[in-house]
């Protein structure tokens, strides 16, 4: 279906996206973004989802290994810091 879905701005100039352009967009809970693709000559806006991917994977191979191997371990542990984290799976 295809046709104009209207909102209005709030007094922040903030704007609910419509529950049909949600749909459409797929985004559906907090934190999912859209975009905003401009064109200013023509005084368009067109939306889209965004889904950020990682520039690189969050861990080595050998660090995934060694996040396994902990997770076999008894009694857990906890670490003030994500540099903590790593030293600990270096030393294993």
């Amino acid at each position: 279906m295809s046709g104009v879905i209207m909102a209005s701005l709030s007094s922040k100039a903030q704007l609910t996206l419509p529950k049909r352009v949600r749909e459409l967009l797929g985004v559906r809970e907090k934190g999912d973004r859209v975009g905003f693709l401009v064109d200013e000559k023509t005084r368009r806006v067109m939306l889209a989802r965004i889904d950020l991917v990682p520039a690189e994977a969050p861990y080595t191979e050998r660090e995934l290994r060694r996040l396994l191997k902990l997770r076999k371990e008894r009694g857990g542990r906890t670490f003030g810091s994500a540099e903590a984290f790593l030293k600990h799976l270096r030393s294993l």
